[in-house]
């Protein structure tokens, strides 16, 4: 490898793990945080992520969504919609993520501040 490609290598990875650490700096919050989940467009409720819950939600349709909080983070764990990718998303736990079953047309999200 020659001097000029790896200077070019440096610079670029610095780049990249300065933009990471923006990001979670950016990102890090003294605010509690919350669960705010809607159904159609309405607030159904919101939630601390502070304490461990789980919920059902069930649709107007007759389906059924499954919201469990355990350890600060939030998890689909149970539906009844065709293709569950709503179960296969990762818990969610910073200000911003997202969980969304498109089947009910619910929405997880996190939130901070006094919801």
């Amino acid at each position: 490898m020659k001097k000029k490609e790896f200077i070019v290598i440096t610079i670029l990875l610095v780049i990249s793990l300065g933009g990471i650490a923006l990001y979670y700096i950016i990102n890090a919050t003294n605010q509690p945080l919350y669960v705010r989940v809607t159904s159609q467009g309405e607030v159904v409720t919101i939630l601390p992520l502070s304490e461990d819950h789980t919920e059902t939600f069930y649709t107007p349709s007759g389906g059924y969504n499954t919201l469990t909080i355990s350890n600060g983070k939030a998890k689909m764990t149970d539906a009844d919609c065709p293709d569950k990718i709503c179960v296969k998303t990762y818990p969610i736990s910073s200000p911003g993520e997202t969980i969304v079953c498109l089947p009910h047309k619910l929405v997880v999200e996190v939130v901070t501040g006094n919801p």
